[in-house]
């Protein structure tokens, strides 16, 4: 991703907050960041619509760059979410089984006889 470009263009972006800076795309809602990406399209659908015959103007190349990168953030956000989510499941399954480890270790204690837990003891 062209992030140097926005960078030394000093771009801003239009989202419900107000105007943002490239780096705090990354604060901002996936919801928000979504419906940024789909407005940045639109615009840059209809700049696109002058003529065949006239060349891309800047202020087209500059839309295609912040939906680009509105688009790279909200992927990337995506993506983190996925993993902290399988992540968390993979948590959660894991203190499930250890749970249960605990459990049969305890009944299997219980099953024992008085002179085997005695002996146990240390």
């Amino acid at each position: 991703m062209d992030y140097k470009k926005a960078a030394k263009q000093k771009l801003r972006y239009l989202s419900s907050a107000g105007a943002v800076s490239t780096e705090q795309l990354f604060d901002l809602s996936i919801e928000d960041l979504d419906q940024m990406a789909v407005n940045y399209q639109k615009e840059y659908k209809i700049s696109g619509e002058k003529s065949f015959l006239i060349a891309k103007s800047k202020k087209d190349r500059v839309l295609k760059l912040k939906f680009d990168i509105v688009l790279d953030v909200l992927t990337t956000k995506l993506a983190d979410a996925e993993k902290a989510s399988k992540s968390a499941d993979t948590k959660a399954m894991n203190q499930k089984i250890l749970t249960i480890i605990a459990e049969k270790r305890d009944g299997a204690l219980g099953e024992k006889s008085i002179e085997e837990l005695e002996a146990m003891l240390k």
